[in-house]
């Protein structure tokens, strides 16, 4: 792990609000600012974003949850929106940062319904096929697929389409695809 460079799941939680992050998590997303005239609003936003769509597919009955990419789960994160709706909904949290992941085993432990993945969300059998994601995750029935703040870090070359196809073509009828 390299905790001297700075990593875009633990600038988020920065920007969120959240303790999962580092000085020089920090300092990058301030020099970022100070340079782009920007705000953090734009990653509220999306965390908002992320909340209305999980607290919509746990409303329509989704439980189950795996979530692409998705960081340190810290302030409002996916397992505790879809918990207060249905405290028995399964969440898998999927990363290929192993801060991220490590944090994530932290903050989940003890919580049997909550896990996080450590791979790359490019390689669909691998995170189709982990223990984890099989021990919560039952694709025969629906899911709720989120690979939200995503896509923008999978290059062309590696076909983002095609991998948000490929996880929907896993999933049943009924299930619902969050970009």
């Amino acid at each position: 792990m390299d905790v001297t460079r700075p990593n875009a799941a633990r600038m988020y939680d920065y920007m969120l609000g959240g303790s999962q992050n580092f000085a020089v998590d920090r300092e990058a997303v301030d020099a970022m600012l100070a340079t782009a005239g920007s705000t953090m609003a734009p990653a509220r936003l999306n965390r908002s974003f992320l909340r209305r769509a999980v607290q919509y597919m746990a409303a329509d009955g989704i439980d189950q949850f795996l979530d692409l990419g998705s960081g340190i789960p810290t302030v409002g994160n996916v397992h505790e929106i879809a918990h207060a709706a249905n405290p028995g909904s399964r969440v898998v949290y999927v990363d290929i940062e192993p801060v991220a992941v490590a944090h994530a085993r932290h903050l989940l432990a003890g919580n049997d319904n909550a896990t996080i993945v450590h791979a790359d969300l490019r390689n669909v059998a691998e995170v189709l096929d982990h223990p984890e994601t099989k021990r919560l995750i039952d694709f025969t029935r629906p899911v709720g697929l989120l690979l939200v703040s995503i896509l923008h870090f999978i290059r062309d070359e590696d076909d983002p389409a095609g991998i948000a196809a490929a996880y929907r073509a896993a999933t049943v009828a009924g299930g619902y695809l969050a970009l």
